[in-house]
């Protein structure tokens, strides 16, 4: 990463990116960089490095690659479709919809003005081979005893996802000490993002996530796309579903089988800057 390149601070229900405009062939910045860039004190501060590279196939604008903030590549990131979408709105004020190549896929975007952004987000895959749980330790086992427990389940986003269905709000607690056992257990061939998903008597997901490669974070747009997903196809929940998460708002809709996801919630620049080293 040469001194004097522009960088993009974005963030999308508090979930926070650096973005980084790649379209030119320049070089990623190494795990090291990446990291020393996340941290809050040294650094920029964000959740995910989002770097947009020239398209990959003729039916993408962009390919974007995804980095947590400990440097590990993310294979998607569903507020980070949705900052990526504002960015190249506001470079293309003329347009209002795009087609992003990720590493899971292709994912659509849209515009919808006051309603925010929403983005397809693909059909979720559901189980343990989905979700890249190996071994012949049970699923039960790895969970342990976490107090409230109601039912789980495994959902891929084209990242994996653990839900946990409450029977009360997740505190902090329960989400830092919980998510970090269970999200770095060995069961788990790259690790996995754990939600904490309590459902309340207006049929409002109140949902908490330790993401992978973060922790605790304000929000993760794929953890509500497989939290809502897993709620309606349980028959816990009827798309569309609001999900709440402390960073605020995204309504998921789902139609089930094997129909695509979408997600729709807010977006925005925050600041641009330049490196100075």
């Amino acid at each position: 990463m040469n001194a004097g390149q522009p960088f993009f601070k974005l963030e999308a229900l508090g979930n926070d990116f650096v973005l980084l405009d790649h379209r030119q062939g320049q070089a990623d910045p190494a795990p090291e960089k990446i990291r020393a860039l996340a941290d809050r004190h040294t650094g920029i501060g964000f959740d995910q490095l989002l770097i947009v590279k020239p398209a990959t196939s003729h039916v993408a604008d962009v390919r974007v690659d995804i980095f947590n903030q400990d440097g590990s590549p993310a294979r998607q990131c569903g507020n980070g479709m949705r900052a990526v979408a504002r960015w190249l709105e506001d470079e293309q004020p003329d347009r209002h919809a795009f087609a992003l190549s990720t590493p899971a896929g292709l994912v659509s975007t849209e515009n919808l003005g006051e309603q925010g952004i929403r983005v397809e987000m693909g059909t979720p895959e559901f189980g343990p081979h989905a979700t890249g749980l190996t071994g012949n330790i049970g699923i039960g086992e790895v969970i342990g005893d976490i107090p409230g427990l109601i039912r789980f389940g495994l959902v891929s986003m084209g990242n994996p996802h653990l839900i946990l269905q409450l029977d009360r709000v997740p505190d902090a607690g329960i989400v830092q000490h919980h998510g970090a056992r269970i999200g770095q257990h060995q069961a788990f061939r790259e690790g996995i993002n754990v939600s904490f998903a309590h459902l309340n008597e207006d049929k409002v997901i109140d949902l908490r996530v330790h993401e992978r490669g973060v922790g605790p974070t304000r929000a993760c747009g794929s953890a509500a796309c497989a939290t809502g997903a897993f709620m309606i196809q349980a028959g816990q929940s009827d798309s569309p579903v609001n999900v709440d998460q402390p960073g605020g708002r995204l309504v998921i809709n789902w139609r089930g089988e094997r129909d695509p996801l979408w997600m729709t919630g807010p977006a925005q620049r925050v600041f641009n800057g330049i490196f100075l080293s």
